[in-house]
């Protein structure tokens, strides 16, 4: 990556580099240039002075001389120093830059080979739990199609998280979210009620038409990230329930523009840090995973112009997701 290729990127940390240098390096010329203007205002009073004083002119003009000298001396060593330690600076920071997009591009090239593998394999399970009539091995099936599902889920993640720290941007656009739940969430679970079970609750301040006519308000979302923030919620819930079935309750809140969606996990044991919740790798007590759900959650609700917080009460876990919407029937 070259210096132009640098300034050039998207990336915020890159810009976020040559915006705080340029400040730091304006900031102390700006210090200099004030610096010699106010040495060379004093050598003139001082001349004035001494000359008052009767001192020869010839001596006046030597020690200026001698004066501006140093002056210059010592702004140039200073300027060079300055430019010179902000070149390491930046040449470090772009050769980590360099490696770190090298290590992205290499996990997002793994994970997106991976997938055709994964979606063979669970096709192949599908298939062998279709065609097998021996009822002891239908459990191993099962599980083997839980796994396989897991995976896919983990590989999805990695490729999303790769793709978001890369600078990648989502494709917004209005969605009614509890049409999306029913239609879209849930259909991915419905064939594993001994998993996860769902409750749509009754929703305070907001009509019973409303409820009934749940498409008059849509949120700004991307659809492919919107699932991923409901699947990640939801398979966290199935992983740190007491027992299965996961208990999930779903309940929206409309305040003035933004929508309010709770995700209540009623049979949680999940124990944390209430406040490093949403921090990347961060792992709870208890934690079986990588760390990375949850800042993954937060990330793509930032990316939809929402907020996602998290809660660990008394076995409950609550996500709390902030969308923007739309209100009105114009997208119906």
């Amino acid at each position: 990556m070259s210096i132009g290729d640098f300034v050039r990127n998207p990336d915020r940390r890159a810009r976020l580099l040559v915006i705080t240098q340029g400040i730091w390096v304006s900031t102390l010329l700006v210090l200099m240039i004030w610096w010699v203007t106010l040495l060379k205002q004093q050598s003139g009073e001082i001349a004035s002075l001494e000359t008052q004083l009767g001192v020869s002119e010839p001596l006046i003009q030597a020690r200026q001389f001698k004066l501006a000298r140093m002056v210059t001396g010592e702004s140039v060593t200073f300027v060079l120093l300055i430019f010179i330690t902000n070149g390491i600076l930046v040449y470090l920071f772009i050769r980590d830059h360099r490696r770190s997009r090298s290590i992205q591009t290499f996990f997002a090239s793994l994970t997106h080979e991976l997938r055709t593998p994964l979606t063979s394999i669970k096709l192949q399970a599908e298939s062998l739990r279709d065609i097998e009539d021996n009822p002891k091995h239908t459990p191993f099936i099962e599980r083997l199609l839980e796994d396989v599902e897991r995976l896919e889920g983990q590989v999805q993640q990695t490729l999303e998280l790769a793709r978001l720290e890369g600078g990648g941007n989502l494709a917004l656009q209005p969605i009614p979210l509890l049409p999306f739940i029913r239609n879209k969430v849930f259909a991915l679970y419905e064939n594993a009620p001994h998993r996860v079970q769902f409750h749509l609750m009754q929703s305070p301040g907001i009509s019973t038409e409303r409820q009934a006519n749940n498409s008059a308000i849509h949120i700004e979302a991307d659809p492919i990230a919107l699932l991923m923030v409901f699947r990640n919620s939801i398979d966290n819930a199935i992983k740190y329930s007491k027992n299965l079935p996961a208990r999930i309750s779903f309940q929206e809140e409309l305040l003035g523009q933004e929508l309010k969606l709770s995700l209540i996990h009623h049979n949680a044991f999940f124990n944390a840090d209430e406040k490093q919740l949403g921090r990347l790798f961060y792992r709870g007590k208890n934690s079986q995973g990588a760390g990375v759900g949850l800042y993954l959650i937060q990330s793509l609700m930032r990316k939809m112009n929402g907020n996602a917080t998290f809660a660990a009460e008394s076995e409950q876990f609550v996500t709390q997701l902030t969308f923007q919407c739309e209100q009105g029937s114009e997208h119906e």
